[in-house]
């Protein structure tokens, strides 16, 4: 059975929570509630299969600056929305079926249809290990990396006092490969 892609509700946020705790580590992640908020699950028969945290932020917020950069004033103006793709995960039993690209695509159209013209995320780069598939899947939707940031977490951790996956507990040393996509109508 193909998997349903809608809108989170309140009533997925256990799955969906359990989920993100796995791929990225409790701490690490929240949900966004409100205008602009864009994130999307997988749904296959009645599980959550994944999900993706999403909102429209503009264009001059610091970390839409971090990844645009030099990029902003091609790809949107101060204030104009821009979609932050903030996390992505998809159940292990549900990998490699298309579901991420699915539910990066409606996020992407959802933010197009309200007048965002560009997409960034950042590609988690666990210290000490290799590559995770996260980093090259957004260069096959269509986003072009940045240079890496490292330490991207670490005040974050010590700030919340999250466990990341990877270091243990705080400070977090892991870094960060920023991707940007402009947004296009038709594309996708």
């Amino acid at each position: 059975m193909d998997a349903v892609i809608r809108p989170l509700l309140a009533s997925d946020r256990p799955a969906a929570g359990r989920l993100l705790d796995d791929a990225v580590g409790a701490g690490f992640w929240g949900f966004r509630e409100g205008p602009g908020d864009l994130s999307f699950v997988a749904v296959m028969q009645v599980d959550v299969a994944g999900v993706v945290l999403a909102l429209l932020a503009p264009a001059d917020e610091p970390d839409a600056q971090t990844v645009l950069g030099p990029l902003a004033m091609r790809l949107a103006a101060a204030g104009d929305p821009v979609l932050h793709v903030h996390e992505l995960a998809v159940a292990h039993a549900a990998r490699r079926g298309g579901l991420a690209s699915r539910m990066l695509a409606r996020a992407e159209a959802e933010a197009l249809a309200l007048g965002a013209r560009a997409a960034f995320a950042f590609g988690w780069l666990p210290a000490g290990r290799p590559e995770p598939d996260a980093v090259p899947f957004y260069g096959a939707a269509g986003y072009t990396a940045g240079p890496d940031i490292a330490d991207f977490y670490t005040e974050g951790s010590i700030a919340s006092g999250a466990h990341c996956p990877y270091c243990g507990d705080p400070p977090c040393r892991c870094s960060v490969r920023p991707f940007v996509k402009a947004l296009q109508p038709g594309a996708g």
